[in-house]
């Protein structure tokens, strides 16, 4: 957005609004009560996220809510507060004097950046997730890291360089008309990027398709993936069609509101279902989700990868057939452990009731008739106890186990 150029600055801010009129041969919109308002309401909206993120971190031994990588989630939502910081003053929310006339600061290193931190965090989820379930490796290790390291790093640099340029090629604050001044290029560059981030994600998406658990997240993903490409359409049209958007109330408000509701749209798919069932059903909850998780078959593999166990060696295997195939393949891995026996009909671990973890849970157990699900206790410490009393019905586990595969 090129800026004509004044040399004194204005007497009054009701002169400064008719010049720039004169200026771009449009109506412009003082910023006022109802900017004021968006703030507010954006602040709302991002305080009831961080109420869920926070009852996360109470209950952050709960495994649902573990499964989904807080400290990731976590990320997430704090760099999602400084996106919106930064849109207060590029979407003209704010008056642009003193502090936030800084326009270079504002836009890039706490809009911009933190935009780019938002989406390659769900890049590095979604690669996290392809990890273990379609390359069988684990979450750690420099190689694991590394695609981390190149997404943040690059944008880090991006941000240096962007910034040493003068602002005639990127961005610049024209102090007597008290605007931020965007070139081209610059906007044209960033939004590039943005979408590189966004292919990769819908990439990734397609990967995980396949993934047949409980958790499956390529249906969150379908979800975030709308918010995410609603939230590039929006952005890249209003940029291009009404480059001068800060002006002009109805445009503002869209754009910051707009973006408030895809980032906590975002975190809240992620996270609002098992927090909410940490609240309201626990145990119940938790146990319906272990059990088709290990109906699944893949809960060493889960568990092993993304911390969701206390103790236990650290083994993970791809199912190949059904899951009784599966967890005998798992039992030759614990050479030192005492036997077990797994067949089609039934599946698990030797109780043993004095070494029981959840007393309660072991002591609560009734077999089905057709599914019969042996406990995990201490004798297996791999996988705590379950039980099965509180399932509702036989569906749960789709009818028994089944023949499931990754990919």
């Amino acid at each position: 957005m090129a800026l004509p150029r004044k040399s004194t600055p204005f007497d009054t801010p009701e002169e400064r609004i008719t010049e720039l009129e004169k200026m771009f041969g449009m109506s412009i919109d003082p910023v006022g009560s109802m900017d004021t308002m968006v703030i507010a309401l954006g602040s709302a909206i991002f305080a009831i996220t961080g109420a869920f993120i926070v009852a996360a971190w109470i209950n952050n031994s709960y495994r649902p809510i573990r499964a989904k990588n807080l400290p990731l989630t976590t990320v997430l939502y704090v760099s999602g507060i400084l996106w919106f910081i930064g849109d207060l003053p590029m979407n003209g929310h704010v008056l642009l004097k003193g502090a936030f006339s800084q326009c270079k600061f504002w836009n890039i290193w706490v809009r911009v950046l933190f935009c780019f931190i938002y989406t390659s965090v769900l890049s590095i989820r979604c690669y996290a997730l392809d990890r273990v379930f379609n390359q069988n490796k684990p979450t750690r290790g420099l190689i694991y890291y590394l695609p981390s390291i190149v997404f943040i790093g690059g944008y880090i640099i991006y941000s240096i360089v962007t910034t040493a340029l003068p602002g005639w090629m990127t961005i610049g604050y024209a102090e007597t008309l008290e605007l931020c001044s965007t070139t081209e290029v610059y906007v044209i560059v960033t939004l590039c990027l943005l979408w590189f981030n966004w292919a990769i994600i819908i990439v990734m998406m397609i990967r995980l398709r396949n993934i047949q658990s409980t958790f499956n997240e390529f249906y969150e993903f379908l979800f975030i993936c709308f918010f995410g490409m609603a939230a590039m359409v929006k952005t890249t049209t209003v940029h291009f069609t009404h480059p001068k958007y800060p002006l002009v109330l109805g445009y503002r408000i869209a754009e910051t509101l707009g973006d408030v509701l895809i980032i906590n749209g975002i975190i809240l798919v992620i996270m609002a279902y098992p927090v909410v069932m940490s609240l309201v059903r626990n145990k119940e909850y938790e146990r319906e989700w272990l059990l088709r998780l290990r109906t699944d078959g893949l809960q060493d593999m889960y568990e092993a990868n993304l911390n969701l166990r206390a103790e236990g060696p650290v083994h993970y295997a791809r199912m190949n057939g059904s899951v009784s195939n599966q967890l005998e393949k798992n039992t030759v891995d614990e050479g030192g452990r005492e036997s077990r026996y797994f067949d089609t009909q039934r599946f698990g671990h030797n109780h043993h009731e004095q070494d029981c973890v959840d007393r309660e849970v072991c002591e609560g157990y009734r077999a089905s008739e057709e599914v019969t699900a042996i406990p995990h206790c201490r004798g297996n410490a791999d996988i705590r106890c379950y039980d099965t009393q509180s399932v509702d019905s036989l569906d749960t586990v789709d009818g028994g186990p089944k023949g499931r595969r990754i990919l």
